[in-house]
Order: structure tokens, then sequence, then C-alpha cells
């Protein structure tokens, strides 16, 4: 059943002959299965067209109101929900400020509040809601985030059992780079990838695995590779870590210090202070290159751990995201061409491409966290 679903989800509409050859189900099984599928409301029949050359076979597609799932979608400030139906459509978000919250409590609060009123104000039957998927930043050990990664003190957050309780939904939880990357797998750029890649540069620096279509728990290991034995103390404990080059506070540090030291020194050059992400990659875009050389170390060191990456796991595709990324083109294009100069030719060189945060497919890879149980 589970094969006839995936197949199709990822290729549909289909006719139940063409499920059979991809599948390589006999046809009495398929038959057998769809209407089983159709009965309980999961696929429906699109209805044959007449042409010249007769009448196509009828085809068969997901219902999208069969049923639906909440993915979450933690960051540093934000919160993001998306109720996403059966066939992964997008059907409400929302985007909620945390950086203000005050504990643990109001946090898991915050988050099943959240579905709750979503749940009431699209008018969706609790027997219709599959489970809530949530991608957290941290590590991640049987649905509690054990290491809450940027909040730094929070430790031990139940929020699996917390949101299933709450909530009555089923809830599974996982690291947000898997989230993301699983998002991929199912409706994004890894569509056809068995072996992918997802990187993720903001506040901190994470990375999802996909070996055979299945994800590796690595999560937490890219952003803490040493690049550099005498470079700054990461907070892991750690000298040199990818992080202390590439997250995004401290390339606002950087250059917030570098700035006032230039104005200490008489320096007439005017710029917002204190200065933000956007202002330093929009001023390098622009051509101003007084900030250009810490981007440019930070993609260095960025490069140094995917190309260790690359070299272990042969990724088919490497998608790179992140707020870094999408504040600058510079800064992609510079750990692109990093990336491809320290690869040797014995080594296939993956596909790079880049993914918005702004995309919702986040939220879907969450969800799908519920969905891939189904399929």
């Amino acid at each position: 059943m589970r094969a006839v679903m995936r197949c199709i989800r990822r290729n549909g509409p289909l006719s139940r002959s063409e499920v059979g050859e991809r599948t390589q189900i006999s046809k009495p099984t398929v038959t057998r299965v769809t209407n089983a599928l159709i009965q309980d409301g999961f696929l429906e029949e699109i209805d044959s067209v007449k042409t010249a050359r007769g009448r196509h076979p009828v085809s068969l597609a997901l219902r999208a109101d069969a049923a639906c799932t909440f993915g979450v979608n933690i960051s540093k400030k934000h919160l993001s929900v998306a109720l996403v139906d059966f066939k992964l459509n997008v059907v409400d978000t929302a985007r909620l400020p945390i950086q203000d919250l005050e504990n643990v409590s109001q946090f898991m609060e915050h988050i099943a509040d959240t579905v709750l009123q979503m749940q009431q104000k699209n008018g969706v039957p609790a027997e219709k809601v599959l489970g809530i998927g949530v991608g957290a930043p941290g590590l991640i050990q049987d649905g509690v985030v054990k290491d809450f990664a940027l909040w730094g003190k929070l430790r031990n957050i139940p929020l699996a059992d917390f949101l299933q309780e709450r909530t009555s939904f089923r809830t599974k939880v996982d690291n947000n780079c898997n989230t993301w990357l699983f998002g991929e797998m199912w409706n994004g750029y890894a569509l056809d990838c068995s072996d992918a890649m997802f990187i993720l540069n903001s506040e901190g620096v994470g990375c999802g695995i996909a070996q055979n279509n299945v994800i590796r728990d690595i999560s937490g290991g890219l952003g803490h590779i040493s690049v550099n034995f005498r470079g700054d103390r990461c907070y892991c404990g750690n000298r040199g870590c990818i992080e202390t080059y590439c997250s995004t506070d401290l390339i606002e540090r950087k250059a917030q210090e570098r700035l006032a030291a230039l104005q200490r020194a008489g320096d007439e050059r005017r710029y917002p202070f204190p200065l933000d992400l956007q202002t330093i990659c929009r001023s390098v875009e622009n051509g101003d290159m007084l900030f250009a050389d810490i981007l440019i170390e930070a993609a260095a060191a960025l490069s140094c751990g995917i190309v260790s990456l690359i070299k272990i796991f042969y990724p088919q595709i490497v998608i790179l995201s992140g707020t870094l990324f999408e504040a600058s083109d510079f800064y992609y294009d510079s750990v692109v061409m990093e990336v491809r100069s320290q690869l040797s030719s014995g080594v296939a060189l993956p596909r790079f491409v880049r993914r918005n945060v702004s995309d919702a497919l986040f939220e879907i890879g969450a969800a799908a966290l519920i969905l891939q149980e189904i399929f």
C-alpha cells in the first residue's frame, strides 16, 4: 500500500496500469489496493478524457482533503507553523516572534496554542489531523530537545510529549537541518536525488546528509569542525570552529568592531550603527569592499567543511540555505567557487543550488516527518 501511495504522490496522476509498471506490482494487486484507498478517502479518480484515439484510462491522484499535518519550523527569533494538506499544499501559515519568551513552558505553550488556533481557524476536524512535525535547532533525542542550540542554556525540552499531550496530536521532532533536507527530498531540489546535502548558514551552521534516500543524523557536526586550531574559542569549547567564522551574529560583531575602530581613527565613512547583516552584505554587493574580507574568510571556512563532507558522502546535489546565503550573492558565489577549487579532479562535482529561508518548504519538511509513515 505504501509503495502505491508513494508512487502516486511522486508521479501522479497515474492510471492503475502506470502504477503497476512503475512499482512492478501486479495489476490485480494494484486494483485491490487503489480501490481500498479510494474507499478510505485517500485517493480519488480523475475523469477520463475522450480523444480521437479513444478514452484514456481513469487516473488516480491523492485527495488533498483526505488529511492534513502541521509542520513547525523553529529558528532563533521566530516560530513558523504551516497547515499542510495531503498533497503537500500549504493551506495556512503563521510566523511568530519567540525571542521575548521567558522560559521553556512559554515556548512550548506558544507552539501548542498556534497549532490549535490554526486548526480551529481552518475548521479542520481533529480526526483528519495526522500529527505535528517539528524541526528544531540543536541535539534531538526521542522527541526531547537535549540542547537547544540557539538559546544557549536550555536543556532537555520534552517537546514531543508536551505537544502530544496538549493537542492530542501525534508529534515527532527532529533537527531542523534534517527536516529541511526532508522537504527538499519530498518536494524540492532533491526530489530525484538519492544522495543529497543541505547546508544551513544563519545564526549557526548546520547540515543534513542523505545517502540512498536515508537521512544520516550528523546535523550538529559541520558547524563545529575546527578549521584553525589557534582560532577563536567557540562556545562548544573548541577553537577555530566553522561557526566562529560563519555565524551571522559573529559576522555582525566583527563588522561593528571594525567600523568602531575606523571611526575612532577619524574615518568619516558613515554606516548605521549597530550594523546588521543586510547592511553589511548590501554594501559589499554595491562594491564597497570594507567588509568583503570578513565574508571571504567566512566562505573559506565553510568551504573547508563542505569539501570534507563531499569527499566522504559524494552527494549529487548541495543545497545552500540560510540568512547569510539569502542576503549575499557575493557570499554564495564565494562558497561555491572555493568548494569547486578545492575538489580534486577525481571527485565528481555535485550540483549547487540555493534555497531561500522564506520558502514554506521548510515547514513541509517538518510535516513530512509524519507523512513518511504513510508514504
